[in-house]
């Protein structure tokens, strides 16, 4: 089973499925070095990285050469941001905002061929290796971004018209926190409790569910809450974690 049959499974199953964010690195001789086994995805950051759909080119290409399932967190939910990045050899797409059902039909057209929706049949690298259209209508992802409470109270209906066309439902927390009204405290009352209905929603409609972790100990935190996506950490903590680390070591020698 490669690692797309694998990803897949995990997410009909809600078993638990991690992966990271490349937000500032541009460099595809770096995905070399991160290929793990308990690795499953990697995003690239086009809402809030550095990426667009021109420089993301080398990195998705050198995660289909790598067999690794990668994704776009791409700018908002517009067909031509979505296609593209599914064009240019995105195995799936992350929607940030998600509140409507209007959105989610975006979503829908933007990444499958039609009768199921409206994208256009070109594209560079959007068929793997021996795919046609036939396979590729059944082997994409889809993950939205729940980042607000408008975006919670209506997660039930978008999940009843169109969970069949999600992966997962991700929260992320800094957004959300802010929307609540307690910024960048994704550990308020409120946000956590935010947090808590958006998984109860999820798990009642067998749907999984994550959120975005800063490190081990916010995965623990959340996993016991009832996410299995744990999306973990970015390029830039890496590196900044690593720099720290090195650095206090050095501090130390006398």
């Amino acid at each position: 089973m490669n690692r797309y049959e694998s990803l897949q499974e995990k997410f009909a199953s809600c078993a638990k499925i991690q992966g990271t964010t490349m937000i500032m690195l541009d460099e595809p001789l770096l995905l070399e070095k991160m290929l793990h086994p308990e690795l499953d995805f990697i995003l690239m950051d086009a809402e809030h990285g550095r990426f667009d759909t021109q420089n993301v080119i080398p990195m998705l290409h050198t995660c289909r050469m790598l067999g690794m399932p990668s994704f776009v967190r791409v700018q908002d939910s517009q067909y031509h941001l979505i296609a593209k990045a599914i064009d240019m050899g995105a195995d799936g797409v992350m929607i940030p905002r998600v509140e409507t059902l209007e959105q989610l039909r975006t979503v829908v057209d933007a990444v499958w061929f039609g009768p199921i929706g409206r994208k256009g049949a070109g594209g560079y690298g959007q068929f793997r290796a021996g795919e046609d259209f036939q396979t590729f209508q059944k082997s994409r992802f889809v993950m939205i971004q729940i980042e607000s409470q408008k975006g919670v109270d209506n997660l039930e209906s978008m999940l009843n018209q169109y969970g069949d066309f999600l992966s997962a439902v991700i929260i992320g927390p800094n957004d959300l926190s802010v929307m609540l009204g307690t910024p960048m405290n994704s550990k308020s009352e409120a946000a956590q409790a935010a947090i808590q209905r958006t998984f109860d929603i999820c798990r009642k409609h067998g749907k999984s569910c994550g959120i975005f972790c800063n490190d081990a100990a916010d995965a623990t935190h959340y996993r016991a809450m009832g996410a299995n996506v744990l999306w973990t950490a970015s390029d830039l903590q890496f590196y900044l974690r690593g720099y720290q680390e090195t650095m206090d070591e050095l501090r130390r020698i006398q």
